[in-house]
């Protein structure tokens, strides 16, 4: 049993810098003219109710993708917690899924275990077999004012949030590709030559 699909909005995070790709924006890449997230995109709006895109530029470009986009409530790159506490504030669902917009290696195997049913705590995180994934997590919009004051006191570590809080794990050893992101130009290269393997 999953978790009503009514309750989640996935907010996808595409606020960053991405300052070792260069500046170039991550959520924008392409590999054989397909945006690296299109099919994440499709996945969310298989396995939630809707589709948040928390984006700080390129909002022309952005606008293609037809889904909800906002940007970060606390301005200057403040990085991925400013990004959740603008999509909690934005959502209307009682949880939001929270991912990165360049994990391009995420099936509905990902979903199946991360939405299962009798979350009982406030905070769901991925974990790979080696170590915690703060940025593929499954939060309780109710989170959102404690999350305030912890932005509003300076702090911006996602995993001293954590740490602060009860986390329920969810392993993901046997599918660590799953977390496999591109941050930099030698990443990208790296997938490209993956999918193209895996193709064939």
């Amino acid at each position: 049993m999953l978790i009503n699909k009514q309750d989640i909005t996935t907010l996808i995070l595409a606020g960053g810098k991405s300052s070792r790709m260069g500046g170039n924006d991550k959520g924008l890449i392409k590999i054989n003219d397909e945006y690296i997230m299109s099919e994440l995109i499709e996945l969310s709006e298989i396995f939630t109710n809707s589709v948040i895109l928390n984006i700080n530029r390129n909002k022309d470009i952005y606008e293609k993708f037809k889904i909800k986009l906002i940007s970060d409530l606390h301005v200057n790159f403040q990085g991925p917690l400013a990004g959740i506490y603008s999509g909690m504030t934005e959502a209307k669902t009682k949880y939001i899924l929270v991912l990165p917009c360049d994990c391009p290696m995420i099936s509905d195997i990902f979903f199946k275990d991360i939405l299962k049913d009798n979350f009982k705590d406030k905070i769901r995180c991925a974990h790979d077999g080696n170590r915690l994934q703060p940025v593929h997590a499954l939060i309780d919009r109710s989170m959102a004012s404690n999350l305030k004051v912890f932005l509003d006191s300076g702090e911006r570590k996602i995993d001293k949030w954590y740490n602060q809080e009860k986390l329920e794990i969810i392993d993901f050893s046997n599918n660590p590709q799953f977390f496999i992101n591109i941050n930099t130009p030698e990443d990208l290269e790296k997938y490209k030559l993956e999918k193209i393997k895996n193709d064939n």
